[in-house]
């Protein structure tokens, strides 16, 4: 997704609008750019589809979802987490991550993600926010003891 923005000059005349990412305002996180008043050549757009194919999880959400309820079926010594890839491991991928940092999964991790998923650390384009144990529970406390039933957290995974 895109926004779009005025550059103006710098006696203040004259402006040319552009497109540029929605998330990411630093060029060096997300290089998309486009003149609105540019075409778009052929060659360009084959280039950005596949970059946004490189980009792409490597299974569908329907597939992770398929692939943790196989994960969750697991006797618990063959459960194990890929540090590196970030991912489930299933018992027929265990050696292809051999070399990678795995852990085991307990249920506990299993009912709450963030405790195992790595944090986004790049605050320009992937601002978040972990929360402790304690201070999950201070505003849950807070919360409930005011009357909200629903609250919507975000850039707050945990």
């Amino acid at each position: 997704p895109t926004l779009l923005f005025e550059k103006i000059g710098k006696r203040g005349n004259n402006g040319r609008r552009f497109y540029a990412c929605s998330a990411c305002r630093d060029r060096k996180d997300c290089s998309f750019f486009q003149w609105e008043d540019d075409k778009v050549s052929e060659a360009t757009m084959l280039a950005r589809e596949a970059e946004m194919q490189s980009k792409r999880p490597r299974f569908t959400e329907q597939e992770y979802y398929n692939r943790f309820l196989k994960f969750s079926s697991l006797p618990h010594n063959e459960k194990k987490f890929c540090e590196n890839c970030q991912i489930l491991l299933l018992p027929a991928e265990h050696s292809a991550h051999s070399a990678h940092r795995t852990t085991g999964v307990t249920a506990a991790q299993l009912r709450r993600p963030s405790t195992l998923l790595r944090p986004l650390e790049n605050k320009k384009c992937n601002a978040q926010y972990l929360f402790t144990d304690r201070s999950a529970h201070f505003l849950l406390d807070t919360l409930a003891g005011l009357g909200y039933r629903k609250v919507l957290c975000v850039g707050t995974p945990r």
